[in-house]
């Protein structure tokens, strides 16, 4: 997935997920049951509907946060969010899974913003894609097997090897 594409072409969560499950589909019927997604960490941030309840979020966040904080039970938090979020973003956050609203929840950088490299979207599409999947199972429109397994490379997938700079520097911070 290139999040940029996405944005692009303005396909929401249901059309990225519609996509994956089609392609597992196509690959079971070929006898294929195996596969690779790449997710972009940041994809939440370029699906359009997505921004919006982010957006909203932060908004919430910045007027009501202390009222937020105060609460202490999870589900109270998720319900204080979500009542307090509008139409359509109201609908998807409910909609979430809940390890995904709560993600959604945590503190915000120091400018206020979500940290997306901190919510698992590749397990919130794994667990729309094995809903979809069981949806077209049931209507005969694929016979295969899901399973799966996720990995966040985070840091580890955008950084090289160190330099003998870096080492001689690291050691020279470490004394």
């Amino acid at each position: 997935l290139v999040s940029e594409e996405i944005e692009a072409a303005s396909m929401g969560l249901a059309d990225i997920v519609g996509q994956i499950a089609a392609s597992v589909a196509a690959r079971a019927a070929k006898g294929e049951n195996f596969g690779l997604v790449l997710v972009p960490e940041g994809l939440i941030e370029f699906v359009p509907e997505l921004k919006v309840l982010i957006r909203g979020l932060n908004e919430i966040f910045a007027a009501r946060d202390a009222e937020f904080k105060a609460l202490t039970d999870r589900d109270e938090r998720v319900e204080f969010i979500a009542d307090r979020l509008e139409g359509a973003s109201a609908d998807l956050f409910r909609s979430l899974p809940q390890e995904i609203q709560l993600q959604l929840l945590w503190d915000r950088d120091p400018h206020g913003n979500v940290q997306v490299s901190r919510i698992e979207t590749e397990k919130l599409l794994v667990s729309m894609v094995r809903d979809r999947l069981t949806s077209m199972a049931a209507a005969g429109a694929y016979s295969g097997k899901f399973d799966y397994q996720t990995h966040f490379l985070g840091y580890e997938g955008r950084c090289a090897f160190p330099s003998n700079f870096d080492a001689d520097y690291c050691y020279g911070l470490g004394l």
